[in-house]
């Protein structure tokens, strides 16, 4: 009990890989601000997807990431191919129609995580009803093979004997 409560309040620390990524990853975005900008206001969504998504697997956060990638990427080249300045930077993410288009395609990102988790959902419980038809049919064949002692509703003693239903009758009667 003492090492999972010691396991549990172990942080996760960043190793020394880490930190020379976490520095690397910080020189390059102060090297190429203009994207960072654009991709900071951009991505806003994919950040409340992973605060919000309580799951190890971090689904939602992929699939709206993924999305919103995308919805990022036409304004992220027209920045490139344009020139590359914090300036045109701001002008391209204050138009109110590159926004409505980041976030419409976070948007679509979020209606495929839900319109995916319940058809998963439907599937899984579809099986399962299944999968509880085909252990009920077998429990059938084996009473009819063994007899009423598989079952499990035989009477027991206190020491997980079968009582004997005909010495109880002879006591009684």
């Amino acid at each position: 009990m003492a090492g999972a409560r010691k396991k549990l309040k172990k942080k996760a620390h960043l190793g020394w890989k880490g930190q020379i990524l976490l520095i690397f990853m910080l020189l390059a975005a102060l090297a190429a601000l203009p994207t960072t900008v654009m991709l900071f206001f951009g991505m806003l969504p994919t950040a409340a997807a992973a605060f919000i998504d309580r799951t190890a697997e971090k689904t939602r956060v992929l699939t709206v990431g993924a999305m919103n990638l995308a919805g990022c990427s036409p304004f992220i080249l027209q920045l490139w191919t344009s020139e590359h300045s914090i300036e045109n930077s701001v002008m391209i993410v204050t138009d109110p129609r590159t926004i409505i288009v980041m976030y419409c395609a976070a948007g679509i990102g979020y209606m495929i995580d839900w319109t995916v988790s319940g058809l998963v959902g439907a599937f899984m419980v579809s099986r399962a009803s299944s999968r509880l038809e085909q252990i009920a049919k077998h429990q059938k064949e084996m009473v009819v093979r063994w007899g009423r002692d598989v079952t499990g509703e035989i009477p027991v003693d206190s020491f997980g004997f079968p009582l004997d239903s005909d010495a109880e009758e002879k006591k009684s009667g």
